[in-house]
């Protein structure tokens, strides 16, 4: 009976990160569309929706918007200006892409290089 509920609870997992990424891809494809029409925002709230749905829904996905936090991190200030007002379950995945984790591997990492050359 254990072994069963463990695969109920697991495709339950699976159904919801499948809905989770097609809502965000979705979002994210009406976001792009609407991004050009008269007002210039309306586009960018299916955008900033879409993006935290898909970090919900897949963990490489996560990464990836965390890689790109980091990367452009000049923008990182307006994009937590934007998460602190959106509702709660954006910015609570929204929150999990933050660039911080990577920033610390990086500094960990240039300092082991550092030391090597030394």
């Amino acid at each position: 009976m254990e072994l069963h509920d463990g695969m109920a609870l697991h495709r339950f997992k699976h159904l919801k990160s499948t809905a989770l990424m097609l809502l965000g891809a979705f979002s994210l494809l009406v976001g792009l569309v609407f991004l050009p029409l008269p007002p210039p925002f309306f586009g960018m709230v299916f955008i900033a929706l879409g993006i935290p749905l898909l970090a919900a829904g897949s963990k490489r996905t996560r990464r990836f918007i965390q890689h790109l936090r980091w990367r452009y991190y000049r923008h990182n200030a307006r994009i937590e200006y934007f998460l602190g007002k959106m509702p709660g379950f954006v910015r609570r995945h929204g929150q999990k892409t933050r660039p911080d984790g990577l920033m610390r591997s990086e500094k960990m990492a240039a300092s082991a290089r550092q030391r090597s050359k030394d």
